[in-house]
């Protein structure tokens, strides 16, 4: 077997672990879900998957990692596409990009991120790649929003950090399933509430 076979062979097997423990983790909980049973529903040997993850621990962190880098792909592709629009209504695209990903992955990456901070002592999620590349993304847009006078005088690097404080995964529970809020609902809030008042309407 080639060199590239078993590349691709290893890539279609860690591929085929994450979406089972996705899929697992997303109907039975993350600690209700032992390395076993997603081995034996990925069709995997049991040395196969610990060879690739030590424990659940550094599966979960794969996980996280994989979705966000999705999440990111889409957020770059999304705003080279609507390079020419407004800042606001990149901003409002990214909004929809991030509470589109809530509503899928919210109550996954909740449970995920409760175990690793648990079992791992791992470091903040402001302190991980994924929260720093979005609040350097919207950093960005609102230095753009003002230097183009299309936004009010703001401190961008406090205000993206208040921004995604408030697409906190917890948050995003506790207003679907508690308060009673759609999706869409979140979404048309959201900007009412904490985006449109940052820019200059014009006349």
């Amino acid at each position: 077997m080639s060199d590239q076979t078993q590349r691709r062979d290893a890539n279609e097997i860690s591929k085929s672990i994450l979406q089972t423990t996705e899929s697992l983790f997303s109907k039975y909980g993350v600690e209700n879900v032992s390395m076993h049973q997603i081995a034996k529903a990925a069709n995997v040997g049991q040395g196969t998957m610990y060879r690739r993850y030590a424990n659940k621990g550094e599966l979960c962190l794969e996980l996280m990692s994989e979705n966000f880098h999705c999440l990111q792909v889409k957020t770059l592709q999304s705003l080279a596409e609507l390079k020419s629009k407004p800042v606001k209504e990149r901003m409002l695209a990214l909004l929809k990009l991030h509470l589109n990903f809530l509503e899928k992955h919210a109550q996954l990456f909740e449970t995920i991120h409760s175990f690793i901070t648990c079992t791992n002592n791992a470091k903040p999620f402001y302190e991980k790649a994924p929260y720093i590349f979005f609040h350097q993304t919207i950093c960005s847009l609102l230095e753009e929003a003002s230097e183009k006078k299309e936004a009010r005088p703001i401190n961008a690097d406090f205000t993206a950090h208040t921004l995604i404080a408030s697409m906190n995964p917890k948050i995003y529970n506790f207003l679907r399933q508690k308060s009673g809020y759609s999706a869409k609902e979140v979404i048309e809030n959201f900007n009412k509430t904490l985006l449109e008042p940052l820019f200059i309407e014009k006349r």
